[in-house]
């Protein structure tokens, strides 16, 4: 037989395989399986019950365990997207100037049901030099095209415009935005009584947590989730929390009808209600009992501004009314007030596009004097306490007056070692100065100050600067050098007779120019080192407003400060700023410590009785009298 033939006979008749019994095992009992297969599908422990199950059940997993996709909390209810009476906001900040000045990345607005209204990237002004990306999610290439800032608060403005507005430490988020809104239509659930633990406010990660079982800031923030969070807190109380808003009012309307009413007569006051064995003497030795009152005087001479130009438009006027006091205001007997430069300006036409429609106006800034009464919510004071301070620039009703109106954190007790006079002459010019000096440039110990010119503000500017530990350089006019040179100055170059750009030597840390002209900005500037601040007073935001109207006015004195901002951090690597002055609780705090201290004061020149107004102001604006000017009332 062939080879052929024999392996053919080997394929047809192969050798049998030797099967391991496990398996011969288990294909019996996959067999039986198949064959009873519609039983066991009926019975859950057959398996079980077998011993001599092989594979054994399959486990049921439990009901808990099912792959449910969760609904989060945080969902919207619909999908309707209207604008609502209802919008709460969430913004996200990132860092400029030196990183610790917050500006605005990115805004969420989101109406009752949750759904987004609103939710854009913005570019601030400033250049940022941190994103803060670990808490608000903000990278670089976000920013690329990004809303322009103008864009976005206006956008925000007329959405949030007449309608309720939620969210979480809301004055954070309006800050950044430079938005206000009124103080009725705010609900803030940091500030709502309910949340608060022992007087102390939540995280909205742990209002969220403990009220609506929600996780949520777990590393990089959410502003959607945040506006939703806020959102749901605020409709799950909103019964209860609109109450609350309606009680408030309604006990407000009834502090009202329980006003006491007083009058000035030649200067003192007068009690007209009358009060069981009470006299001016008894409130004033018990202030208490005015704390809960809001005061109605008349009577009160005042020194208006009835249209702009020079000093011969002052009016000095007999029983001018005097406003009811706010829970917050206080009402002091104005002792002595300064002449700002500021003033002046004001008189002349500086700011008419605020003033204009209020005319007439009191004017002035500056105030010492006593208290004569408090708001209902004011604590640190008490009727008869000396008290000094200053006005915001764009207040209406200045302090030209026997009585002026104050808000608590515009006033600090006077240190009794200067008089009303010397103290008058301080806070304004001061504030002023500590904004430049801390709100903008952050000046620290060892730094070095460049101050041009050694006005009041200036000269309060190196009076600080020396209190902070600083080196501080100026430049002044003749009359004035060993003034400033007195006050600690290491340095003071006289700009009418020397070279500054060859008498002073080395880079600066910040240049606080309150002369404000091409050259001294050009100086200021090259004086500066990488990093550093200019800081000028001669900022063109309200010229410009006067000129072509807030419509106009505004955006182009924004753009303008921003073009220089870019220019110079571009060109030179530093932060360019307009200063003004803005009430400042700490910075006023400082400030009457330093005077008590004797490390800061303001030298006056003359003081002219109020009567002479008109004097007062003309001797200023002619420079008749050099330094400072005081009226005595």
């Amino acid at each position: 037989m062939s080879s052929d033939l024999k392996r053919k006979q080997k394929k047809k008749n192969p050798k049998p395989v030797q099967i391991n019994p496990n398996w011969s095992l288990l294909q019996q009992k996959l067999k039986s399986d198949s064959n009873n297969s519609g039983n066991r599908k009926s019975s859950n422990n057959d398996d079980s019950d077998n011993p001599r199950s092989i594979l054994g059940k399959r486990k049921e997993r439990p009901d808990s365990e099912v792959d449910v996709p969760k609904i989060s909390p945080l969902a919207p209810v619909n999908d309707d997207s209207s604008l609502t009476d209802e919008v709460a906001m969430d913004c996200e900040m990132v860092g400029v100037s030196q990183g610790t000045k917050s500006a605005l990345g990115r805004v969420t607005l989101v109406n009752k049901w949750g759904n987004v209204l609103y939710d854009e990237f913005v570019r601030p002004v400033e250049r940022v030099v941190d994103f803060r990306t670990h808490i608000s999610g903000i990278r670089p290439r976000d920013l690329r095209k990004a809303k322009d800032f103008r864009v976005a608060q206006t956008k925000v403005a007329e959405l949030i415009k007449g309608k309720i507005l939620v969210g979480h430490a809301l004055h954070n988020d309006l800050k950044v935005l430079l938005l206000t809104h009124p103080k009725k239509d705010i609900r803030d659930t940091a500030e709502y009584q309910p949340f608060l633990k022992d007087k102390t406010r939540k995280s909205l990660k742990h209002l969220a947590s403990e009220f609506l079982g929600a996780d949520i800031q777990n590393g990089e923030h959410c502003p959607i989730d945040d506006a939703r969070a806020a959102m749901l807190l605020y409709q799950k109380n909103r019964r209860e929390w609109e109450r609350n808003v309606k009680d408030q009012t309604r006990m407000r309307l009834k502090q009202k009808k329980q006003e006491a009413n007083f009058r000035i007569d030649g200067g003192e006051m007068r009690v007209m209600r009358s009060y069981r064995g009470s006299s001016i003497a008894g409130l004033v030795s018990h202030p208490a009992s005015l704390s809960s009152l809001r005061s109605i005087f008349t009577g009160c001479r005042a020194v208006m501004l009835p249209r702009f130009g020079g000093p011969e438009v002052l009016e000095l006027r007999e029983n001018v009314p005097v406003p009811n006091l706010n829970p917050n205001e206080v009402l002091v007997r104005a002792r002595a007030v300064s002449v700002n430069p500021l003033d002046c300006r004001i008189r002349a036409g500086y700011g008419r596009s605020v003033l204009q429609p209020h005319l007439p106006v009191i004017i002035g800034r500056d105030i010492s004097g006593e208290v004569a009464a408090v708001g209902n919510s004011v604590k640190a004071f008490k009727v008869g306490q000396e008290v000094f301070g200053a006005l915001h620039p764009t207040a209406l009703r200045g302090t030209y007056t026997d009585y002026g109106i104050l808000s608590e954190e515009e006033l600090t007790e006077k240190p009794s070692s200067v008089s009303h006079v010397e103290a008058s002459a301080i806070p304004f010019a001061a504030l002023t100065a500590w904004r430049a000096l801390k709100s903008n440039a952050r000046i620290l110990e060892g730094q070095r100050l460049l101050v041009f010119g050694g006005g009041a503000v200036g000269f309060a500017a190196i009076q600080l600067g020396v209190a902070f530990g600083c080196h501080v350089t100026a430049s002044c006019v003749g009359q004035t050098k060993d003034r400033i040179l007195a006050a600690g100055a290491e340095q003071a170059v006289d700009y009418l007779t020397e070279d500054i750009e060859v008498a002073v030597k080395g880079k600066f840390d910040a240049v606080l120019d309150t002369i404000g002209r091409p050259e001294t900005e050009r100086i200021g500037i090259n004086f500066l080192r990488k990093g550093g601040n200019y800081m000028t007073l001669q900022g063109e935001a309200a010229s410009l407003t006067d000129r072509y109207g807030f419509l106009i006015g505004l955006p182009l004195a924004t753009s303008l400060l921003a073009k220089k901002k870019i220019q110079y951090q571009y060109s030179h690597g530093i932060d360019y700023w307009w200063t003004y002055m803005r009430a400042d609780p700490e910075g006023l705090a400082e400030i009457q410590r330093l005077v008590g201290a004797g490390k800061l004061k303001i030298p006056v020149e003359k003081t002219f009785p109020i009567t002479e107004v008109v004097a007062a102001h003309e001797a200023k604006e002619k420079k008749l009298v050099p330094g400072k000017v005081v009226l005595e009332l």
